[in-house]
């Protein structure tokens, strides 16, 4: 009689907990320190925006490279970033017009703020401050009717021609409202007396003046 075969365990086919969970351990730690950093990036970035939004800050131009001295200034080498009103200088340049164009005189470090005082030309002209479209004139002292009442820069005047020895009605305004730049320092010398003007008002007060007229000037009342 034949003895029955003795029966073998079948393989496990359950894989083990342990097993796995060793496995996964190094994706397990990766994963972890890419969140750890990401979660550092975010909150430094909203830190940083909460910083900026808390310290009052202006626009201000600074050197993108080293300058040497001598160097004339292009847009390539300047751009403006936001500096915290707190140790910003008062002579900092803040708008890129003011700094194209200009040599500096002094050597420049890259992301240094542009100061006028480094520039050729220290601070800025007259130029400068004229509006778009307008020129300079001088308003000669003998041209004028009267004199000038007190004055200060940006205050307006009309420009009135008047005939001598005609009757003061007959005075027609010629030029209306234009920009007093700026005063002699002494207040006797009206022939320092810079206007904005356009070419077609340049051309009327020349004009009246050629023709024998006077210039009666006439300050402008404060919003006139």
């Amino acid at each position: 009689m034949d003895r029955p075969a003795s029966v073998r365990p079948s393989p496990e086919t359950t894989p083990s907990w342990a097993a796995g969970v060793r496995r996964r351990l190094p994706f397990y730690l990766l994963a972890s320190l890419l969140l750890a950093g990401l979660a550092g990036i975010l909150t430094f970035l909203y830190l940083d925006r909460l910083r900026a939004s808390t310290v009052p800050a202006r626009l201000a131009i600074v050197a993108r490279q080293e300058i040497r001295p001598g160097t004339l200034l292009d847009g390539s080498m300047i751009e403006g970033r936001l500096v915290p009103e707190a140790i910003l200088p008062a002579n900092a340049l803040t708008a890129p017009e003011q700094a194209v164009g200009r040599v500096a005189i002094v050597p420049l470090t890259a992301n240094e703020v542009l100061l006028t005082s480094k520039l050729a030309g220290g601070e800025a002209g007259m130029s400068s401050r004229l509006p778009d479209g307008r020129w300079a004139m001088v308003l000669p002292s003998g041209w004028l009717a009267t004199p000038l009442p007190a004055l200060a820069a940006g205050d307006r005047l009309d420009l009135l021609a008047y005939q001598p020895g005609a009757p003061l009605a007959e005075a027609g305004v010629i030029v209306s409202a234009v920009e007093v730049l700026e005063m002699p320092s002494d207040p006797s010398d009206v022939g320092g007396l810079a206007l904005a003007v356009t070419l077609d008002q340049v051309s009327a007060v020349v004009y009246a003046r050629g023709n024998g007229f006077l210039i009666l000037p006439l300050l402008r009342p404060q919003g006139g």
